[in-house]
């Protein structure tokens, strides 16, 4: 009687250990080849603590290529049901440049920008599947003559909320 129970048990752990295993993304060092492609916005992680939530109304696509960044974003909140889409003070952004890719980060140099003054930025870079996770470091932001737009401890920045986390999905 003790037999049959103990392998009962054995299986129903195995059981909820494959589920569990199954469930888990599996975190991957990105390379230089992973990180070359098309690759489209998921959703994206904003604000920090209590004001932290996740927006999948975003639209950011983002090109790279061996040296080479193009990224084309617009953070315009979706318009509540039966209204429309402001076309005025949309949260539109471009930029193009070159970037470093170190294993752990991607360090983006901007080139040509939509928005003045735009330096350099950083971002924690790794791979969860075939999704590729950038974090802004903002601690390592370049942005010359634009000092004070830096993160406030609610998660806000000077042009609205702080990211903190971008999920992309490849599409080439």
């Amino acid at each position: 009687m003790k037999r049959p129970i103990f392998i009962l048990i054995l299986l129903i752990v195995f059981s909820f250990l494959t589920v569990q295993a199954a469930e888990t993304k599996k975190v991957i060092k990105a390379d230089a080849n992973k990180i070359q492609g098309v690759w489209s916005l998921k959703n994206m992680d904003v604000g920090v603590g209590e004001n932290k939530r996740n927006r999948d109304d975003a639209k950011f696509m983002v090109y790279i290529a061996k040296k080479h960044y193009s990224a084309i974003r617009d953070f315009t909140p979706k318009a509540a049901p039966g209204e429309t889409a402001p076309s005025a003070n949309r949260s539109f952004m471009a930029d193009a440049g070159t970037y470093e890719f170190t294993g752990d980060e991607i360090i983006v140099h901007h080139k040509i920008a939509a928005f003045p003054s735009l330096g350099t930025m950083t971002f924690k870079c790794y791979m969860e599947g075939d999704n590729l996770i950038l974090e802004p470091q903002y601690d390592k932001m370049v942005m010359p003559g634009m000092q004070a737009i830096k993160p406030s401890a609610d998660g806000k920045m000077g042009y609205g909320d702080m990211a903190v986390k971008y999920v992309f999905e490849r599409l080439e």
